[in-house]
């Protein structure tokens, strides 16, 4: 490991004693970034320097870190080898992203983008709503894929989207593909399906070993009718289906359901049918924090496959997104469901201050990101116990400072809860703080 990281540091030598972009023909902007974060329940110190390229539509920017634990001594993240599956897992711990065009340009044909997902919904998200692979980043690091072609035939435009590349090394990943056309004209339709090829597969190798695959997949279709199709004003009704595709399975309808974007706002109301074992909008940004746990006192796991009931319920979804005057983005969304099941409610809030406006208060201009969240899914308890711990709780918040030109200060902090062994939940968080310079 000596001899590692003195190749390692020779290396970030050769790069800071200047490789000009004159020389190498590639635009190259450095950023070095140091600091403390959450790796496997305890802080590592981190440091990583961050070479970025541009050429045309293709950007990208890399990672070429080391980590050391409380004793000083260097561990091995990024950098081991010692198997097929390490070596893969070290090879992409390099990508920070890989980005060519932009997935939400609707004039392009073709986007694609390697990295760190966020926030992704495919179509209306019934089946996947908000999804992320982010959580424990840095310490805990996925490199997902989406890639986007539109116009390809009569506008149809294929979507697709991979959560954790090193998940294909032993065949589990989840995978998401969305195909959306128009089979008469002022009529769209779209079809959505997700599959986890193994829910066991975020789970550490020494337990999942011995475990067998264990698949879960979902799909769901939905037409439309866009009637306002203005540059600032756009609104599409439409009607949803979805289901599991199991043989204990159930299905969930969303109709009547409205989108309206207008102006900086997204608007989104539906009606909801449920029946069976089904959980609308099932992967979402909770998904790989309880795609399968562990009980630390049986060595039990759970999927969350597992914790679906079968009811049937009904009732109302709605979500905003609204960016407030240059001053504040701030997006929501609830979901209270009544039946012979209970209840069954999803409450998400997530709000920040545009950095734009931060600039122009004195006394905070220096805070150049500050935004906090909060997510949660419960059944059959009252809103009293809306911040009661659970595997379905998440909540955290951002804050970045730049003390001086060019070197930003950055604190996160991410709360989830896990069983602690005895029938409870031990709250587990992620603290990172970090220092990005930019050279």
């Amino acid at each position: 490991m000596r001899y590692r990281f003195c190749w390692i540091v020779a290396f970030w030598g050769l790069i800071f004693e200047g490789v000009s972009t004159d020389a190498i023909g590639i635009p190259l902007d450095l950023s070095a970034i140091l600091g403390s974060v959450t790796v496997e329940q305890e802080q590592r110190q981190r440091y990583n320097i961050q070479p970025r390229i541009r050429i045309g539509d293709l950007s990208a920017a890399f990672d070429l870190e080391i980590f050391l634990d409380h004793e000083g001594r260097i561990r091995d993240s990024g950098w081991d080898f010692s198997s097929r599956r390490k070596g893969v897992e070290s090879l992409l711990r390099k990508i920070h992203y890989v980005r060519y065009g932009d997935i939400d340009d609707r004039n392009r044909r073709l986007s694609l983008y390697v990295g760190a997902l966020e926030w992704v919904t495919l179509g209306t998200g019934l089946v996947m709503r908000n999804y992320r692979n982010t959580h424990g980043s840095p310490g805990i690091k996925r490199a997902g894929l989406d890639v986007r072609i539109r116009h390809i035939f009569r506008g149809l435009t294929v979507r697709a989207l991979i959560g954790n590349l090193l998940d294909l090394e032993g065949g589990g990943p989840v995978f998401g593909a969305r195909a959306e056309f128009q089979p008469v004209p002022l009529l769209d339709m779209g079809v959505t399906a997700v599959v986890d090829a193994d829910q066991f597969s975020g789970l550490p190798d020494s337990i999942r070993a011995g475990l067998p695959r264990d698949a879960f997949a979902a799909a769901s279709v939905d037409v439309g009718y866009p009637f306002i199709d203005r540059r600032h004003l756009r609104a599409r009704l439409y009607a949803a289906a979805g289901r599991i595709l199991d043989e204990d399975s159930g299905t969930g309808l969303a109709l009547p359901g409205v989108m309206v974007d207008v102006g900086p706002a997204r608007l989104q109301a539906e009606y909801r049918w449920v029946n069976g074992r089904f959980q609308a909008g099932h992967f979402d940004a909770l998904y790989d924090v309880n795609r399968a746990i562990v009980d630390p006192r049986t060595g039990a796991t759970t999927t969350r496959e597992a914790t679906l009931q079968s009811a049937s319920m009904q009732g109302v979804f709605g979500s905003a997104l609204v960016r407030f005057y240059g001053i504040f983005v701030a997006s929501g969304s609830y979901q209270h469901l009544r039946g012979d099941g209970g209840n069954a409610q999803i409450v998400e809030g997530r709000a920040g201050m545009i950095p734009e406006f931060l600039e122009q208060i004195p006394k905070i201009k220096k805070v150049t990101r500050a935004e906090g969240y909060f997510e949660k899914r419960f059944r059959n308890i009252s809103l009293k116990s809306l911040f009661d711990g659970t595997p379905n709780t998440r909540f955290g918040y951002v804050v970045a400072l730049e003390p001086v030109k060019n070197t930003v200060v950055i604190m996160e902090a991410e709360f989830t809860y896990l069983p602690d062994g005895s029938g409870g939940f031990k709250r587990e968080r992620i603290l990172n703080i970090q220092t990005k310079i930019t050279l």
